[in-house]
């Protein structure tokens, strides 16, 4: 194996443990579906973290080429951020449901704060990376990602501040419009 083969292994197991913590998630939520009094928006957030966990997966092991693993600074910066997106994974749904039930309108409002907070974390932690990267590699500095990664930051820091559920209801069905847009031009 390469290096470069050792390093998308190591990824590919981390963002499996993801996609597991969701998976297991949304199975104990339909295991459990008459205690659940259900709503749709967490459903759309789950939904929405597993595109991303998706993206960013396939971005880190088969978009990045070979040439940006020879930093160990990078794969140090790759180490924080895979962190901060399993946080995220775990974060967006129940680990448990309740004997007495859950509502999970209620579980959204309550955990707001701590999942988009994680979420404005990864785009912070991708902010300072796109800034650093030319730095620390040969590439340029991407101004498109720059200002992606600072307006999605900003965004998932309104949601933390913002308890307003039909503003959540309207941001996060235009991160899920804007994240189809993507996935369809892209792939």
């Amino acid at each position: 194996m390469t290096e470069n083969t050792n390093i998308a292994t190591l990824i590919t197991i981390i963002f499996g443990l993801m996609l597991t913590d969701l998976f297991a998630s949304v199975h104990r939520l339909l295991r459990n579906h008459r205690r659940i009094r259900w709503h749709w928006l967490p459903l759309l957030v789950a939904w929405y973290v597993l595109a991303m966990v998706l993206k960013n997966w396939w971005g880190l092991v088969f978009e990045e080429g070979d040439g940006v693993w020879r930093s160990g600074w990078i794969f140090f910066y790759y180490g924080h951020l895979l962190l901060l997106l399993y946080l995220v994974a775990s974060s967006v749904l129940p680990d448990e449901i309740p004997a007495d039930g859950l509502d999970l309108r209620e579980f959204y409002l309550d955990n707001r704060r701590h999942f988009w907070g994680l979420l404005a974390g990864v785009n912070l932690t991708l902010l300072v990376f796109v800034l650093l990267r030319p730095v620390l590699t040969e590439a340029s500095l991407n101004w498109m990602a720059v200002l992606s990664n600072a307006v999605m930051g900003a965004i998932a820091l309104s949601l933390v501040k913002v308890g307003r559920f039909g503003y959540h209801a309207v941001v996060v069905v235009l991160l899920v419009a804007l994240t189809m847009l993507e996935i369809v031009v892209k792939f």
